[in-house]
């Protein structure tokens, strides 16, 4: 944090001014996805942000690419931004929560809430780097548990049980039955593979992604769990493979890029709290602020509960950035998967492509 200061009864709070989001640094590089070397450098800096955010029992509730930036231009450290959803696991307040293409079952199916739906959306997060395009794009958020189910097969039946939404997906029987399903593709269920969406044969990788993908929040991995998988092992440091749950608490901060060759010594591990969201206090809807630079500004009160005129000033922005969004990933997926394209479009999209190579630093 920077600075902070009121501006007409609101608190404004002033961040160094970061690079670009691994969103757009996935739309720099034409929607190619990146190498396992600098997903697993990603992975190692997010699971060291959400092993201290699970130690202070904090959700961030919008773990998305967009909300991932990078310090500065032909780095690869990166920090976690926009905690104006967060909330500690003692106090959930609100329902509608995290976007819809990394939000968990539990949050879908209207279960308690934990710092595992962050794991949930941390694993969607790296299928995305790795393909260049959502794991699960559903049009809605019907749409969205189909596409988990396509993969995954049906969810637990204690899940389904203890479901406050149940009704909307299931029917008086447990069987898949929505009421609203507007999209125009239809999934099977367990139709698909992980190994099949990931076009990837890597077994350590696809086993990382199914610990962190379960359905059960219980059983999905914690982040000091995924630290010591196999898939890591290159570049987490020895020691800090062998620690335990029940230990880690006791451990110091780690730097993120402490692992890596960086010029700058002195970072820091700890991720910056910035926040750029709104909320409103009785919809408990969620409403956002985006931008690349990395300033951000939070607009709250003394008591901690978003003024309710500022939610209804930003209200329609949120929707018309969250449909931009969706609109272009859709389009970009559509484009990916079609075998014709000009000869121009080709060469457009080799001079936008930006090279691993020459772009971010190799893993030494």
């Amino acid at each position: 944090m920077g600075e902070y200061f009121y501006f007409r009864n609101h608190l404004c709070i002033t961040f160094e001014l970061l690079w670009i989001n691994l969103y757009e640094l996935l739309k720099r590089n034409n929607f190619q996805g990146f190498s396992n070397n600098l997903i697993r450098k990603f992975a190692y800096s997010l699971l060291l942000c959400l092993r201290m955010l699970s130690r202070e029992k904090i959700i961030h509730c919008d773990f998305k690419p967009e909300n991932i930036l990078l310090r500065e231009r032909g780095r690869s450290a990166i920090k976690v931004v926009d905690f104006g959803s967060s909330c500690y696991e003692h106090q959930r307040l609100y329902t509608y929560i995290q976007s819809r293409f990394y939000r968990s079952p539990e949050v879908i199916l209207g279960l308690p809430y934990t710092t595992a739906i962050d794991m949930w959306s941390f694993g969607c997060i790296l299928a995305e780097l790795h393909t260049g395009y959502p794991l699960f794009p559903g049009e809605n958020e019907t749409d969205q548990l189909s596409c988990i189910m396509e993969i995954f097969g049906m969810p637990p039946n204690n899940m389904i049980e203890e479901a406050k939404r149940k009704r909307i997906f299931f029917d008086s029987k447990g069987n898949y039955c929505p009421k609203l399903q507007t999209s125009k593709r239809k999934r099977r269920i367990g139709g698909k593979t992980l190994e099949q969406k990931l076009h990837t044969e890597d077994p350590q990788f696809v086993d990382f992604l199914k610990q962190c993908l379960e359905w059960d929040p219980a059983v999905r991995w914690t982040p000091d769990q995924a630290l010591r998988h196999p898939w890591l092992k290159s570049i987490v440091p020895p020691g800090l493979q062998d620690i335990s749950p029940q230990t880690s608490e006791s451990l110091p901060a780690v730097n993120p890029v402490r692992a890596v060759k960086t010029k700058d010594s002195s970072a820091q591990s700890t991720p910056d709290h910035s926040s750029s969201n709104s909320e409103h206090p009785n919809s408990g809807k969620t409403t956002e602020h985006r931008t690349n630079s990395g300033k951000t500004t939070e607009h709250r009160t003394n008591s901690g509960k978003t003024s309710e005129s500022s939610a209804h000033r930003t209200m329609s922005e949120r929707h018309h950035t969250e449909h931009r969004v969706v609109s272009e990933r859709h389009a970009h997926s559509e484009r990916l998967s079609s075998s014709k394209q000009s000869s121009d479009s080709r060469s457009k999209a080799h001079d936008q492509r930006l090279s691993e190579k020459n772009f971010l630093p190799k893993i030494t």
